[in-house]
């Protein structure tokens, strides 16, 4: 089991990127992250080996002190050609990459490359496993009317995955 530290979204920002989840599977591009069964989210961190209750107890510190903030999905993107994932980005927030900080410093174990301070690309995924071809068909087609949905983050959520189990949650 890896381990991950996500932030769930108000329901009007939930449900854009659900909206644009349904449009892939619709026209038989991606139904990765609907059937990954977890709401859509932004990922802090993710662990591979990790003590889950000296984990929790730390994010207990972080998140029991911690504030709802504004988020903004600004554009639909790729990680490049092989990546095989589309996402929405998210606006610049000095706030979420305190938060990240924070959490790494809190957690004080070793996460994913892709997870670390200085190289943590803030984002919503929409789309993984995607072939070159069908990445930018995606980006394309979710580009295509792409309105920048505003809200905050609600939930401050600590999982284990895969499947995605809930390990303790925070109200922001």
């Amino acid at each position: 089991m890896a381990f991950a530290v996500t932030l769930l979204f108000d329901a009007e920002v939930a449900a854009a990127v659900s909206e644009r989840w349904q449009r892939l599977a619709d026209v038989g591009l991606s139904r990765s992250m609907p059937e990954l069964g977890y709401s859509p989210h932004v990922t802090l961190a993710v662990f591979d080996q990790l003590n889950a209750k000296v984990a929790a107890t730390a994010l207990d510190d972080v998140f029991n002190r911690a504030n709802r903030f504004e988020v903004t999905l600004n554009e639909i993107s790729t990680f490049g050609s092989g990546s095989g994932t589309c996402y929405a980005a998210l606006a610049p927030s000095p706030a979420l990459h305190r938060l990240h900080e924070t959490v790494l410093a809190a957690i004080a174990a070793a996460c994913r490359p892709h997870y670390q301070a200085g190289r943590w690309v803030p984002h919503c995924t929409l789309a993984m496993d995607l072939p070159d071809p069908e990445l930018e068909r995606a980006r394309d087609l979710l580009a295509r009317d792409w309105r920048p949905p505003s809200g905050a983050f609600e939930i401050a959520d600590f999982v284990e995955f895969a499947p995605v189990a809930s390990i303790r949650r925070w109200v922001l």
